[in-house]
């Protein structure tokens, strides 16, 4: 007679409904790991079950369970993997696991805001936290934003911003326009992410513009300037100015301000330390009916431009 050890059952009819699953998975499209989180708790109750059978129908008074050790190995094995999947999926680690096996770096557009200034607003203020920004002015009496933004996602996920509140905050307070480019979100260690928003940012020339940086870059093409603007904490500020306009230009720089191809009026240099300095330059273009200032900058560089 042929004898029965508890786990040869289980071990069988496990491999049955693995197969099923897997084939399921095959028609479905599913991925190939979630058969592993809603099947194995069947295998312990399969091996439970053949256990309960086993006593039941031996003839023994003191039946002993009596198992295959190695179907018992394989169960166990398939049952661990099965938790393996849960508890990563439950903590969120197979997610990560998943975007760092399979992520791509992929430009997406942000949605763009074009809105239409009320007439009492004579003042913006833009913060734009570390973000890499493109300003330019316009005749325009309008707000318009724009630009790409870059990030590490799974291809098949679903784009990061997808609504202008994702990435800015635009409130009206007075006269006064505020407007904050959002820092964006980042994971560090060992599955750190990142993403880099970099955006165009139109505002009318004709009102006074403060710009509020965070040891970013800022390139500024303000155009026929028709009002004052301020440029205070970006690391580097490039800036196209036509040859026509009418501006006084400010800039001060811990570094050479000789950069570009402008030819600065004036240049004054304090100490600030032992080595350290601060350039201050003047320039005025036309009348110099306009200021523009440029504050706690690093690097500062300048070009005239003809037809601008």
């Amino acid at each position: 007679m042929r004898k029965w050890r508890v786990g040869t059952v289980s071990m069988g009819l496990s491999l049955v409904l693995l197969g099923v699953f897997l084939f399921l998975t095959q028609i479905k499209g599913a991925k190939m790991f979630e058969p592993f989180l809603v099947w194995w708790p069947i295998i312990l109750i399969v091996l439970g079950i053949e256990i309960i059978l086993y006593l039941f129908l031996s003839k023994q008074e003191n039946p002993v369970v009596k198992y295959d050790f190695i179907s018992i190995l394989f169960v166990g094995l398939l049952g661990t993997i099965g938790i393996g999947f849960t508890v990563l999926t439950s903590t969120g680690l197979l997610t990560e696991l998943q975007t760092l096996v399979v992520a791509e770096d992929t430009s997406f557009n942000l949605p763009s805001i074009e809105e239409k200034l009320p007439d009492n607003i004579t003042r913006i203020v833009l913060e734009t936290s570390d973000h890499e920004v493109e300003i330019e002015g316009s005749d325009v009496n309008q707000l318009a934003i724009f630009g790409t933004y870059r990030a590490q996602v799974n291809p098949k996920s679903k784009p990061l911003i997808v609504d202008k509140d994702n990435y800015t905050l635009t409130k009206i307070v007075g006269d006064t326009m505020y407007v904050t480019i959002k820092a964006t979100p980042r994971h560090s260690g060992p599955f750190s992410t990142y993403m880099t928003v970099e955006p165009t940012i139109i505002v009318p020339n004709s009102v006074r513009l403060e710009v509020r940086g965070k040891r970013n870059t800022v390139a500024l093409y303000p155009g026929s300037l028709a009002n004052h603007w301020i440029v205070d904490g970006p690391s580097y500020v490039t800036m196209h100015v036509g040859k026509n306009n009418d501006v006084l230009l400010s800039a001060t720089s811990r570094n050479n301000l000789q950069n570009g191809n402008v030819t600065w009026d004036s240049i004054e240099t304090a100490k600030q330390g032992e080595d350290d300095k601060l350039n201050k330059g003047t320039l005025k273009i036309g009348n110099g009916t306009y200021h523009l200032d440029i504050l706690n900058s690093e690097l500062v560089s300048v070009n005239l431009v003809e037809g601008i």
